[in-house]
């Protein structure tokens, strides 16, 4: 099991809430909020290109599998949607480790 210091595991958590996670504990979802962008990002290796994220999950399955969907994702991106590669990283092996539970 991946195993994070106290201080790093609550640095972990207070960057997971996102703006989405406070939406969802109001009453009622402002329509301006409902809208999601579906455009693919570079970070993501944008729609035409044959190694993009969802292209990818989809022809190796892996769109099935949750976590290691995620694992994929984190790959992908680590450190071109932020400069910080080791978050993307960490995340991605969260995500393995999990999916290596369940076996």
């Amino acid at each position: 099991m991946v195993n994070f210091t106290q201080e790093a595991e609550e640095m972990y958590q207070s960057r997971m809430k996102t703006p989405f996670d406070k939406i969802l504990q109001a009453k009622e979802i402002p329509v301006e909020n409902r809208i999601v962008n579906l455009e693919r990002p570079k970070y993501y290796g944008g729609a035409g290109n044959t190694y993009e994220v969802f292209n990818v999950l989809e022809a190796w399955e892996l769109d099935k599998d949750f976590y290691l969907g995620n694992v994929m994702k984190y790959l992908a991106r680590a450190g071109k949607k932020t400069s910080n590669k080791k978050e993307d990283l960490q995340k991605a092996l969260v995500y393995l480790q999990r999916r290596i539970d369940k076996l």
